[in-house]
């Protein structure tokens, strides 16, 4: 009987699970790194469009309170370059207008839902404050969302929502302050800057140097050094250096709200001025010394108040009538040419007024000026005690006697009145020493000179009479008592 053969069915071969875990994970893996080279693709298409210029502008708009203008943008590597950005304030913004030309962005990508920009730099920064404000349209709403990318929903979630600036580097700054008249009560340009945004606070930390400063009525100021904060309108100074005339230094601190006429709080130390720098004429031959000490500077431009306390090295005073006076009768030429140990005032000015106070001048061994003293414009009218130590007048009769009748502190003390003018300025003491010294000359002379020497000084016309006037008058009178005095 023939042997039934065996049926033999073919088996499935079984898949490896390793060799399918393999072949599964290349094609996510090929998936995978499509989608992201499509994503990459996709946000690299969005950020080099319109739509992320437009998404720019808005988050500008919104952050500054302004309506914004960006010129077209264009891509080298991962840098972006714009010619411009013009953003015009708002009524509730702080500025009224921000230029910036020449703008060279480095970018880092998207981050955390943060569009990466390390550092900016920018050739020409200017801001203006002024009250020209665009009037926001009653229907804009800031908050609109922007354009939609073209790109799937679930990848439109890793697009930036906001921008993340570091370092601003600006190679001139300029900011103006502005009035409704057109005028400037203060500029500050060509200052070197870096300046480090905060959108989220709002602050802005700067730091500069080089550049000036202009405000009317002011000597320009140089810029050496600087470190501010700036929030909106309002200015605060960690730190300032500037130069001001030939050798000045000035250090300072403080506020400045550009808001309004704007508002002014400044804290200043200064060292260095030269006095010739700050007076006009003859003045310059007749004081010398270097100026030093704390300035508070409060007010809106143009209504500014200066109060501080003004010291004077190396203070020198020459060729003062009331000096030149004492010089010739105590026949001490010193007064001529006083060289000081002491010279201060405290001060105030508002406008055109200045009130000088607590003023104290003094040269060791000869004499002591103490008072107050009112310039208003041209015009001026002191009050003022002056000391010389003892001794110093016994050349001028009865001055000891009916003059300089105080003594403390070691000085003979007599008033004195100024008046007149900061170019002609009149005082009243050096008339009366003369009128003393005649006085007390004429008690000893005989009758009949006496009558005729009374004549020659009342002969004038009752007009006040300058110092060198009354020394001419007296001459003759020396001359008719020469002989009773041999």
């Amino acid at each position: 009987m023939p042997r039934k053969r065996a049926s033999r069915k073919k088996k499935k071969s079984a898949i490896n699970p390793l060799v399918a875990v393999l072949v599964t994970g290349v094609v996510l893996l090929v998936l995978f790194v499509s989608a992201l080279l499509f994503a990459k693709s996709a946000v690299r298409g969005w950020l080099k469009g319109d739509e992320f210029r437009d998404w720019l502008v808005r988050k500008a708009s919104v952050a500054l309170r302004a309506n914004v203008e960006l010129a077209e943008t264009d891509w080298q590597g991962a840098e972006i370059y714009s010619d411009s950005f013009i953003a015009e304030g708002n009524e509730d913004a702080g500025f009224s207008k921000l230029s910036l030309d020449g703008i060279r962005a480095r970018t880092g990508g998207v981050e955390q839902g943060a569009f990466k920009i390390p550092e900016v730099t920018v050739n020409r920064f200017q801001m203006e404050f002024s009250p020209d404000r665009k009037r926001r349209p009653p229907s804009e709403d800031r908050e609109a969302p922007v354009a939609k990318p073209k790109v799937p929903g679930w990848l439109a979630k890793y697009l930036p929502n906001r921008a993340e600036v570091g370092d601003v580097i600006l190679s001139s700054a300029r900011v103006d302050v502005k009035r409704a008249d057109g005028s400037t009560p203060f500029l500050m340009q060509g200052v070197k800057a870096t300046v480090e945004p905060d959108f989220h606070t709002k602050v802005w930390e700067i730091r500069g140097q080089g550049g000036n400063i202009r405000i009317p009525d002011q000597p320009e100021i140089d810029l050496k050094d600087l470190a501010m904060r700036w929030r909106e309108s309002e200015l605060f100074i960690d730190r300032c250096g500037l130069g001001i005339y030939e050798n000045g230094h000035v250090d300072g601190s403080g506020e400045i709200n550009f808001s309004g006429e704007g508002n002014f709080n400044l804290k200043l130390e200064i060292s260095s001025i030269d006095v010739e720098e700050l007076v006009e004429g003859e003045w310059k031959e007749r004081l010398g010394g270097t100026i030093s000490g704390p300035i508070t500077i409060t007010g809106s431009p143009g209504a500014f108040v200066y109060e501080g306390t003004m010291n004077v090295a190396e203070a020198k005073i020459e060729a003062i009538p009331v000096l030149t006076v004492v010089a010739e009768y105590t026949r001490n030429d010193q007064f001529k040419h006083l060289v000081l140990s002491e010279a201060k005032t405290d001060f105030t000015k508002v406008g055109g007024k200045t009130n000088l106070e607590n003023i104290v001048l003094q040269s060791d061994g000869l004499i002591r000026v103490e008072g107050d003293m009112v310039v208003q414009g041209e015009m001026i009218v002191g009050q003022f005690q002056v000391g010389v130590a003892p001794g110093t007048l016994r050349w001028i009769p009865g001055a000891e006697r009916q003059i300089f009748t105080e003594q403390r502190e070691g000085f003979l003390w007599a008033p004195m009145s100024l008046s007149g003018t900061v170019s002609e300025p009149k005082e009243d003491l050096s008339a009366r020493m003369i009128a003393a010294a005649g006085e007390e000359i004429l008690k000893g002379l005989p009758a009949g000179v006496l009558k005729e020497a009374q004549k020659l000084l009342n002969s004038g016309d009752g007009q006040k009479t300058s110092p060198r006037g009354l020394i001419e008058q007296g001459k003759p009178l020396l001359d008719l008592i020469t002989p009773f005095l041999k």
